[in-house]
């Protein structure tokens, strides 16, 4: 596009603007003021410990400041009760204070237990929630995968499509939630290392698929779960990819709450819709219920299964054709991509 061209466009489009505004009244957009609110997200379950709480205050945060100090929860005790039984505090962490660690060896969480969160803020203000039940999960029966082609001049990466397979139980009123995550190859151009060549140019990246997708047995209740999309895989070079997906179980209410979250994460609309609600949990202030906290408190059974896909059906020179050098950035692969690693998770 040259220059005269594009200041043509821009001409254009203030002509234009100022055409609208000479014909519609302005519009004063309402801006959301509201009073910072606790904001809980953490999990029990039937795995060893360490489980963890996050707490912080709603507010504004950026990429370069997750969580302002601010924002942050200092100070708060925190502790997890099992109904009928034992109540562990957690610890703040001292470089990561918006995170409480339980690290208790002996407290784990047990299926068909109650389990309840306690917070107390430094002013003594107290917020609970109600017992969370800790159902049981269904084993992963199968885990597999697919591969996906992206459309022709696509700057997406062709993805290995993860499904499941499991039976939900005979009895009604079983909810599900899954994540997954794993290590893919991928390619750069390396660090040279003088006369020794060149250094880093491959390495396994980590991949995560957050838990949101949640299902219900409300239309399938004791039959077969079969194809279950769980995880999307992308293929930045020919090689193996590791994978680990994660059942969860969970309450009705969790089911809810993350079915809620999920419609909304998804949602689109103009810039002139209602500002969306937000979702409110299950820990409220002991003094005042009516006063909820935002997030949720959950008590998970959790089954898992890893797979190990080969790669070998893909073809490296036609991969190369097809892609060039879109996914192969400049530098060390290790520096490019936080976590990596030069070998694949061993043993898998």
């Amino acid at each position: 596009m040259t220059k005269r061209y594009k200041y043509l466009s821009i001409i254009t489009l203030l002509l234009a603007g100022v055409g609208v505004l000479s014909c519609i009244d302005p519009v004063g957009l309402p801006i959301r003021q509201v009073e910072p609110r606790l904001v809980v997200e953490g999990l029990i379950t039937n795995e060893p410990p360490p489980y963890v709480i996050r707490l912080s205050y709603s507010g504004a945060f950026s990429s370069t400041n997750p969580t302002p100090d601010e924002l942050v929860v200092q100070g708060a005790r925190v502790t997890i009760a099992e109904e009928g039984g034992r109540t562990v505090t957690l610890e703040q962490d001292p470089l990561t204070p918006t995170y409480y660690w339980m690290r208790d060896t002996t407290f784990r969480g047990q299926v068909g237990r109650r389990y309840a969160l306690r917070v107390e803020l430094p002013d003594g203000t107290r917020y609970v929630t109600a017992p969370e039940l800790l159902a049981e999960v269904p084993p992963i029966e199968r885990l597999y995968a697919e591969f996906r082609q992206q459309p022709e001049g696509s700057r997406e990466p062709d993805h290995y499509q993860v499904l499941l397979d499991t039976n939900d139980p005979p009895v009604r009123g079983n909810y599900y939630r899954w994540s997954g995550y794993g290590y893919v190859p991928h390619r750069s151009t390396g660090e040279r290392l003088g006369f020794a060549g060149i250094c880093c140019n491959w390495c396994w990246i980590p991949i995560y698929a957050p838990p949101t997708n949640v299902l219900s047995d409300a239309l399938v209740n004791g039959n077969r779960l079969s194809r279950v999309p769980v995880l999307s895989s992308p293929i930045y070079t020919v090689g193996r990819h590791y994978l680990e997906i994660r059942q969860y179980s969970l309450s009705r209410e969790a089911y809810q709450f993350w079915r809620r979250f999920e419609e909304q994460r998804q949602r689109t609309g103009s810039l002139f819709d209602p500002q969306p609600a937000s979702i409110e949990g299950n820990l409220h202030r002991e003094d005042q219920p009516e006063r909820i906290a935002l997030g949720y408190f959950g008590a998970s059974a959790v089954s898992k299964a890893r797979l190990e896909v080969p790669g070998d059906t893909l073809s490296v020179h036609r991969y190369q054709l097809r892609y060039g050098d879109l996914f192969t950035p400049e530098g060390n692969c290790l520096r490019l991509f936080p976590q990596s690693r030069l070998s694949p998770p061993s043993p898998w």
